[in-house]
């Protein structure tokens, strides 16, 4: 039976307008008001008061699986993204063992069809076991259908091996993601490097670690004339380096995540040095949660990405030097960016650019980022004055580990459709 989503307020990247939205199978066949069918015909969804985003686009999740589904699975991860409004997710290839071959990611591309509530797309790995040492085969990665390669957890530490990946990558119509971090620098470092380190005696991490790798796969970039996209930008040097390489024409592109425009290294004092806010790269100053927001009206930041990293309770429990890395993000994307937008007075189209457009664009995804005639019903119907609160039995992902548990948020999804197929409903 067809589908037709009515009285709603359709954002799409340039614009916002009052439309019914009918669907047929999979594909979105008109966008217009006043839309009229037999209810015989078509199951109808009531989005008055409501917005409809482009169904939200992830170039970076961990699924954990192969390896850990104690963590979280493809299952977990894709009621999360669904919950979320997510449409299509990228998985990292840091999983035990590494999505590097043709075999591992063809079946993890397999299983999440047979799934089949979003689409995942994993991403491969550039070396073999990510290790940095020797290519993976880059042609049968992308026959398995990875659209991305990445090391993602670890920079591709020698420059010689990099610039032959930009160039087999360039060969094989693939993105390469970069993951910014120079080790040496970064060291045992499990705060930015500030007063707080400096007063507390943590190892610190120095904005330098994530900036001087930014500028290096830049400048390769360059040199090549290849596509490079840096992860989860966190620093204001970075962003000062990549607002550059774009004037001059380089093709690079980045992501931030929620966490670096919603909190900062205060956030971590405040908490009383909460686990929960220990992330990789780690949360930055003021300075760099101000430029990180400015990026992202500027355009400087080209999409958000949630960098949805799972962790189990005993990863997470106990103090801040030993935990573990990273929070979850799926479900809490589209509230955070949401605060921020209203908190800079920005329109809802910059959602729609940065969470489903220009990831779209940087994949070459077709037919999606978009509300339009012809294009995949992949939807996102969201209620922008609901409050929800973040509680364990509320959240789908397997796992908790995130700073806004039992914290009210606004923006709730009442309705994901993916191909035309209602993948998640909001309890009411």
């Amino acid at each position: 039976m067809n589908l037709l989503v009515k009285g709603a307020k359709v954002v799409n990247s340039q614009s916002i307008t009052r439309a019914d939205i009918l669907v047929e199978k999979d594909t979105i066949v008109e966008v217009k008001p006043g839309i009229k069918i037999p209810s015989d015909k078509v199951k109808i969804i009531s989005a008055e008061g409501k917005y409809v985003f482009p169904g939200f686009i992830d170039l970076h999740t961990h699924l954990r699986v192969p390896g850990r589904p104690d963590k979280e699975d493809l299952l977990t991860g894709a009621k999360a993204a669904a919950k979320g409004g997510f449409t299509t997710i990228m998985c990292m290839p840091n999983t035990q063992p590494a999505i590097d071959d043709y075999e591992v990611a063809a079946w993890v591309r397999n299983k999440a069809e047979e799934i089949g509530i979003v689409d995942i797309i994993p991403i491969g790995a550039i070396t073999k076991g990510r290790q940095g040492k020797s290519l993976t085969e880059f042609g049968r990665l992308k026959e398995a259908g990875c659209l991305a390669l990445s090391d993602d957890g670890d920079s591709v530490e020698n420059s010689y091996i990099l610039r032959r990946a930009f160039e087999y990558a360039k060969m094989f119509g693939l993105l390469i993601i970069s993951h910014c971090q120079d080790k040496e620098l970064s060291g045992q470092g499990i705060i930015r490097e500030s007063f707080v380190t400096a007063q507390m005696g943590f190892p610190e991490w120095p904005a330098l670690a994530e900036s001087l790798i930014v500028s290096r796969d830049v400048e390769i970039a360059r040199y090549l004339g290849a596509r490079l996209h840096l992860a989860h930008v966190s620093t204001k040097r970075s962003l000062e380096i990549i607002r550059q390489a774009k004037k001059e024409g380089v093709s690079v592109t980045c992501e931030t995540c929620p966490h670096y425009f919603s909190l900062s290294l205060q956030d971590i004092v405040n908490s009383g040095f909460n686990p929960y806010y220990k992330v990789n790269p780690p949360l930055g100053t003021e300075e760099d949660l101000k430029a990180v927001r400015k990026a992202l009206k500027e355009g400087v930041i080209d999409c958000v990405a949630t960098d949805h990293a799972p962790h189990t309770y005993l990863d997470k429990e106990g103090d801040f030097y030993d935990a573990e890395f990273g929070m979850i993000g799926l479900e809490f994307a589209f509230s955070l960016f949401l605060k921020m937008v209203r908190e800079e007075e920005l329109g809802l189209e910059i959602i729609a650019e940065k969470m489903s457009s220009a990831p779209a664009r940087i994949l070459s995804l077709e037919k999606r980022g978009s509300v339009q005639k012809g294009y995949y019903a992949d939807l996102a119907i969201v209620d922008l004055e609901k409050q929800w609160q973040a509680n364990p039995e509320n959240i789908f992902s397997k796992s908790k580990n995130t700073p806004f548990l039992y914290k009210k948020l606004k923006g709730v999804v009442e309705y994901t459709l993916f191909r035309g197929k209602i993948v998640h409903r909001a309890q009411s």
